[in-house]
């Protein structure tokens, strides 16, 4: 036992004195490397003589010498091993070996271990005490390496907390000008000049003016900011998914959301009452609209902010991603002189970008179209566009009365809330007037049922409405990092294939840093479009079911969500999970294939595998028929027992 003592003893001796040779030799090794000339050594050593810090460390603080080419000085000295943390593949249970603080107090993270001996890359490798602690913590002999303090502090923040910091977002943005944010009345120009020396001077006023930037610099829809028990989260939504942005103090919370309340007009004071307000924020580059809510939680006030990108808000109908057919069915209804157009679908389904994409389309100076929204998200050039103020009295009702005194040929409204809106809205369509509007349903035969629970007579549904248009959205498969995959059986089996006998090639993004990892960029849009025909009309004014419906408009060639999907992923735009994720699967319907015999889903308007139609088509029109139909209601042709043979009604997803 006094032998090994005296061993470890000798050891750290030997290092003792290696270490006051260094301090001796540095200056010369810096020299002959070239790193440093004789004079600023002098200087740098005048400056030593009154502080207590080492040579090294001096050397940098005087901006002599790089924190890099230090410590790969320090590596030839010592004959140690200069480690780049930067793109070193470290395994996770290494990192397990030390705990964080222990590796942020000595400032070194394991890198390596061969039997008994944990390679560690330090700072410091003279620092003796803290190698010794390091055998004691982990039971192994320590070789050091050497890395530069900012590595090492990097890595541990990307294993520890693997969220953004404010650093590298304030590091990423450096270089780009402060935003300007617009209040809604003129300021004097000495609030201005105050303004803009507070633009300069606060930190909090710059990291929400980061927080800003960055969402919009990464195409956010959203913004949350959210106080937790011990810190502040803030997320944005980047193609309808919330990411993990920044990890804040919990003490910047109320600060942060005072800044964000006096930013949009809202009362500070305020803390037990949710409040909305609205910012605009014009840069060099970009001018954009925040909409701001907040709401009072367990742990803090919570804020929301909505980014209205105008430059990224207009689409025209072909760059939707609609399917042919159903793009020009829904330009065939918005060229109508009268009616009413419904798109449907869920919040954050791109219901609003569709109806401005149809108003962009059919705007001209013949045209006079006005709308009603509740808040104007967009300004439309040529468009009369009102807002909502419930506050005064301006109600959804109270405006299109007074519209249809304005000799509008379109109206477009918001979204019908009420069935005062409603009736309104189907009169206008009924009376001259092309309306167009939003409704929140699963899919497009449920939205004349939704009318029908407005307490909206039937005859007025059939007669007004001329379309209606269900929607999502789904994230697009990166192009950067695309790669071929086969999908688990439990998904497959939802859509009834089998993982052995697969009818066409599936697509996912294995990640890479354009996509943010996520192996998506960009969204596109499945849909459904219901064209209001003779036979619809009918069933309507019958007060049929929206199953009922349905069958009836997949009879006259209408295609499901499901079916959209599924094109989606033939094409390899899109992936299984995401269409799952987006479609309301009602329940899992299965069909047989009469040629090949494979189980087929109802959603494949064809046989995956033998390419069979799974409808039979009329022979002559080349309409959908049904199984049992003899003959064809469309052009009486005789069908002669067309589509027998196994398969059942249809239903949507």
């Amino acid at each position: 036992m006094s032998s090994k003592k005296n061993k470890v003893t000798r050891l750290y001796d030997t290092s003792e004195k290696k270490r006051t040779a260094s301090r001796r030799r540095l200056g010369e090794l810096l020299i002959e490397t070239g790193l440093l000339n004789k004079a600023k050594l002098q200087e740098a050593l005048r400056a030593q003589k009154n502080s207590d810090k080492r040579l090294g460390q001096l050397l940098i603080e005087m901006g002599l010498i790089t924190e890099e080419e230090m410590a790969f000085a320090l590596a030839m000295q010592l004959k140690i091993p200069f480690v780049d943390l930067r793109d070193l593949p470290i395994q996770d249970d290494l990192m397990e070996l030390l705990p964080e603080s222990v590796c942020r107090r000595f400032m070194c993270v394991p890198i390596d271990k061969h039997n008994n001996t944990l390679h560690v890359s330090m700072a410091d490798p003279l620092d003796l005490n803290m190698i010794k602690e390091l055998q004691f913590i982990t039971g192994f002999s320590i070789q050091p390496a050497i890395s530069t303090p900012s590595q090492i502090m990097e890595r541990l923040q990307k294993y520890w907390h693997p969220e953004t910091s404010l650093t590298e977002v304030v590091d990423e943005f450096s270089t780009d000008e402060l935003l300007e944010f617009l209040p809604e009345e003129k300021e004097s120009e000495e609030e201005e000049r105050y303004r803009l020396e507070e633009l300069q001077d606060s930190p909090f006023v710059k990291m929400v003016d980061l927080i800003i930037r960055n969402a919009i610099k990464r195409g956010a829809s959203d913004v949350h900011i959210e106080a937790h028990e011990n810190f502040v989260r803030v997320r944005n939504r980047i193609d309808g998914v919330l990411q993990d942005t920044i990890r804040l103090p919990k003490w910047t919370q109320p600060i942060i959301i005072s800044r964000i309340k006096v930013l949009s007009g809202m009362n500070i004071a305020e803390r037990r009452l949710p409040q909305d307000g609205r910012i605009r924020v014009r840069s060099k580059n970009y001018s954009v609209d925040l909409r701001v809510s907040t709401l009072p939680t367990f742990f803090g006030e919570k804020a929301v902010i909505r980014i209205l990108n105008k430059q990224e808000a207009f689409l025209s109908l072909d760059q939707l991603g609609f399917k042919e057919e159903n793009l020009a069915l829904l330009r065939s209804c918005i060229r109508q002189p009268q009616g009413m157009i419904l798109i449907t679908g869920p919040t954050g389904s791109g219901k609003t970008s569709t109806l401005y994409a149809c108003m962009s389309e059919i705007r001209s100076d013949e045209v006079n179209i006005i709308t009603v929204e509740d808040p104007v998200e967009y300004e439309l050039t040529g468009v009369s566009q009102v807002q909502v103020n419930e506050k005064v009295g301006l109600t959804f009702p109270y405006v299109l009365r007074a519209i249809l005194r304005q000799d509008p040929n379109v109206i477009m409204i918001g979204e019908i809330r009420d069935i005062e809106t409603a009736e309104i809205a189907l009169q206008a369509g009924l009376t001259g007037h092309l309306v167009m509007s939003t409704l929140h349903t699963i899919d497009a035969p449920t939205a004349v049922t939704r009318l029908l629970d407005l307490g909206m007579p039937a005859f007025l549904i059939a007669s007004s409405v001329l379309g209606v248009v269900a929607q999502r959205l789904v994230r697009v498969i990166c192009n950067e990092c695309k790669e071929e995959y086969d999908p688990k059986p439990e998904v497959l089996a939802r859509l009834s294939l089998n993982h052995k006998d697969l009818p066409f090639k599936f697509y996912r993004g294995k990640g890479c840093p354009r996509c943010n990892y996520t192996g998506y960029r960009g969204r596109t849009a499945i849909e459904e479009v219901m064209v209001m025909g003779h036979k619809l009309r009918e069933l309507v004014q019958q007060g049929a079911s929206a199953d009922t419906l349905r069958e009836a408009a997949l009879a006259t060639g209408m295609t499901t969500l499901g079916m959209s999907g599924l094109r989606k992923i033939r094409l390899g735009i899109t992936t299984i999970d995401e269409v799952l994720r987006a479609v309301h699967q009602k329940e899992e319907l299965t069909t047989v294939c009469s040629k090949c015999g494979k189980a087929v889903s109802l959603d494949f308007s064809d046989c995956p595998f033998c390419k069979y139609p799974l409808v039979p088509n009329c022979g002559e029109c080349g309409r959908i028929v049904q199984p049992e139909w003899i003959v064809c209601p469309y052009c009486r042709n005789d069908l002669n027992g067309i589509g027998k043979g196994g398969v059942r009604d249809r239903d949507a997803v």
